[in-house]
């Protein structure tokens, strides 16, 4: 199930990736290391959690902080372990001019085994204030959403 997200995640990268990008939710840097290499991309990686070289250990809710601007800013199976609506208002001040942000998660209602609070697609989309949508979809386990600043 989690292959599908992280499948996602690549071919939305294809289409809407920059060169510089950061990861929200990482764990480890496994996936950006990966991310960094097929794209040839600068990425960093925020997780308060979080472990390896290019972790930064701070929540997502707190991705203004860096005092950075991305190309991309991208999450994936990891927006229902934040405070989404706060992430999503937070991480629209650390897009450059063009930037722009990709979500990826587990949809509501699909049994991951874990007890958690899964969004819909569309409550995501209603906290997306201040973005225009550029993309969006469902597959069997996940929806995406990427958008940029309003």
């Amino acid at each position: 199930m989690e292959e599908e997200g992280r499948k996602i995640l690549i071919k939305l990268l294809e289409k809407h990736g920059g060169k510089k990008m950061i990861e929200v939710g990482c764990g480890n840097d496994e996936l950006l290391k990966k991310i960094s290499k097929i794209f040839g991309a600068d990425v960093k990686c925020i997780d308060p959690y979080g472990y390896g070289e290019n972790v930064i250990r701070m929540k997502g809710e707190e991705i203004a902080k860096i005092n950075e601007k991305f190309d991309t800013i991208y999450t994936v199976m990891s927006l229902h372990h934040m405070d989404a609506m706060k992430f999503l208002k937070e991480a629209i001040n650390a897009l450059n001019e063009d930037g722009k942000i990709i979500v990826v998660d587990w949809k509501k209602g699909v049994d991951t085994g874990v007890q958690e609070y899964y969004f819909s697609l569309k409550e995501v989309l209603d906290m997306m204030v201040g973005y225009k949508i550029i993309d969006k979809g469902e597959k069997k386990y996940h929806f995406y959403v990427v958008a940029k600043r309003n």
